[in-house]
């Protein structure tokens, strides 16, 4: 290696960390970070970087190891269930946006190359980012968290399809070439389900034990894909991608996450930081326009597409606006694309620059909308329900239909209200139902729909939803326990009850102490730390056992105590898959 690209890699670290740290402690989403310290050391900001050739291998790479790991949390199977909703509007989404751009594009005077190549830029959006966010939001198990990663992943398998098709266009309209293109795909996916079913469980499961060597096996992995798909003349990206999923459906898929975790986010930081690097402002009139385009087809038309196919099937306007929001923004396949462009000669390096900068920018915004989806929505209603009558609202929202069952408005007087039917959740389910009307709030449908075939009132929702709020009668409950571990929403919820309930009595939970301050400085009347009650009741427990060497105290109820593990350990995995 050159010390010219050591001391650029140097640099882009110390700038990735030094920028991520800031953003931490200013609680900003760290993608942010990266690509502001791209900004700051590349030719637009302070111009540090020496050999600029080298870093889009880096990036690439970078991309690589982050879709080989989206990949091993690919569930297919998940995929072809929802088919109707997303293989098929998935589908429709791709190619209509792909389409409308293209002509736009085309009509403007670009290149039909040019406008084929920022049509399907266009079209893809970010399954890194966005599981990234829904995870730490803790949004996952929802019913929009859902359709937004099905619609990611599906976009992605796409994208694998049309990387090769788009370098070498030509072979669409020659049969032997077409037929290479598909042998060659339908090899690396055939690979794949081989090994999946018949080479790693065995291989894994035999070196499961051996930390070092179940790491080089998992690495090994992706990169025998990515050589695979270097020799069949695709984008590594592809080959890793596919290799990901060999691993997809196994035991094994989460360590194996967890083992790669530390390689995959050193190279996603040089790549997001170098995308920074490579955004310039210094565009022509022409490019100006391209770019107000480019920024039309991610934040207008595709939020547009995926709202309409969401309220078409039957999601309602609060979910279809959710998923077609956090969807604003381009893809990491994207970026290879436009990379693939301009190394083919198929863009020129001024219509790259505008793709970088509008990747760049959607990648930027992403986190803020997906954080604000509901207030925005919220502020949209309005507009929603002029533009939809009751009686059509009530269509475009019939899948949401079996997520509601609530008793009549006269018996919601003096009611509870439990807020997250978890693992915590759960076990107040029978006491509080138990002492009069009792109403369940849960934003993953799967535990929404088995409470309601349980005889339980419950509805799908979340704190930020104002609709389910009214629905519930919350300012005529007497009681409302919040066991969501998500701080913010749960203090905001807290004051809403304040507000149009001073007199409700206000049960919280928190998993650190700053939170557990905040809920009380909210309006709660108690808040309980779970772990710290199991550190207390631990330590007694171990301080017993010294003192007089007998277990019976402890140990007296463990056969009921593991049934009843092994009853919520399988409603677990019924509601959450794991």
């Amino acid at each position: 290696m050159e010390p010219t690209i050591l001391i650029d890699l140097i640099i882009i670290i110390l700038a990735g960390t030094a920028l991520g740290c800031i953003a931490r402690m200013l609680r900003q989403p760290l993608i942010v970070s990266y690509l502001i310290a791209g900004l700051v050391i590349g030719p637009f900001g302070l111009n540090l970087i020496l050999n600029r050739a080298d870093i889009p291998l880096f990036a690439e790479l970078g991309v690589a190891l982050m879709l080989f790991a989206v990949g091993i949390e690919t569930d297919i199977a998940r995929l072809l269930k929802m088919k109707g909703i997303v293989v098929l509007g998935t589908l429709l989404q791709v190619f209509l946006t792909a389409g409308i751009v293209f002509a736009i594009m085309n009509y403007s005077g670009l290149a039909l190359m040019e406008s084929v190549y920022l049509g399907f830029i266009l079209a893809f959006s970010s399954t890194v980012l966005v599981v990234k966010i829904l995870t730490q939001e803790n949004q996952l198990s929802t019913l929009h968290g859902r359709l937004i990663v099905g619609f990611a992943l599906m976009q992605d398998v796409i994208a694998v399809l049309m990387l090769p098709l788009l370098a070498n266009p030509a072979m669409i309209a020659h049969a032997g070439a077409l037929a290479n293109f598909a042998l060659s795909i339908f090899s690396l996916f055939a690979l794949a389900y081989l090994l999946n079913r018949l080479v790693l469980p065995r291989v894994l499961g035999y070196f499961s034990g051996q930390p070092e060597l179940f790491y080089l096996l998992i690495i090994s992995e992706c990169f025998m894909f990515i050589g695979l798909s270097v020799l069949f003349d695709f984008s590594i990206a592809v080959g890793a991608f596919i290799g990901g999923l060999s691993l997809s459906s196994l035991p094994y898929n989460i360590e194996a996450v967890s083992k790669i975790r530390g390689v995959r986010d050193f190279f996603s930081t040089i790549f997001f930081v170098s995308i920074g690097m490579q955004v310039s402002l210094a565009f022509g009139a022409f490019p100006i326009a391209l770019f107000l385009l480019m920024l039309g087809a991610v934040y207008i038309l595709n939020p547009l597409v995926f709202y309409l196919i969401g309220i078409a099937g039957g999601y309602g306007g609060r979910t279809a606006f959710i998923v077609g929001l956090a969807l604003a923004e381009a893809s990491e396949f994207s970026f290879v694309l436009a990379s693939q462009g301009l190394r083919l000669g198929q863009i020129s390096q001024p219509v790259y620059g505008t793709a970088l900068l509008v990747i760049a920018i959607s990648l930027l915004t992403t986190p803020y909308l997906m954080q604000n989806s509901d207030a925005i929505y919220n502020r949209l209603e309005k507009i929603a329900d002029a533009l939809f009558p009751p009686h059509k609202r009530a269509f475009l929202g019939r899948k949401m239909r079996h997520l509601e069952n609530l008793p009549e408005k006269k018996a919601m007087h003096r009611h509870s209200i439990l807020v997250g039917a978890g693992i915590f959740g759960g076990s107040l389910l029978e006491l509080l139902k138990s002492k009069g009307t009792l109403i369940v709030v849960d934003h993953n449908p799967h535990v929404v729909t088995e409470l309601i075939k349980k005889g339980y009132n419950a509805i799908y929702g979340g704190p930020e939803n104002e609709d389910v709020w009214d629905k519930v009668a919350l300012e005529e409950a007497r009681l409302l326990i919040i066991t969501i571990p998500v701080v913010d929403k749960a203090a905001k919820l807290v004051k809403k009850a304040r507000k149009l309930n001073p007199k409700m009595t206000v049960f919280g939970r928190a998993h650190y102490y700053g939170g557990a301050l905040r809920l009380y400085e909210s309006g709660a009347d108690f808040v309980c730390m779970p772990h710290v009650i199991g550190a207390n009741y631990f330590t007694r427990c171990v301080a017993e056992f010294l003192e007089t060497g007998k277990l019976e105290e402890v140990t007296h109820l463990h056969e009921e105590y593991m049934g009843f593990l092994k009853e919520k350990a399988a409603e677990e995995k019924k509601y959450f898959g794991g």
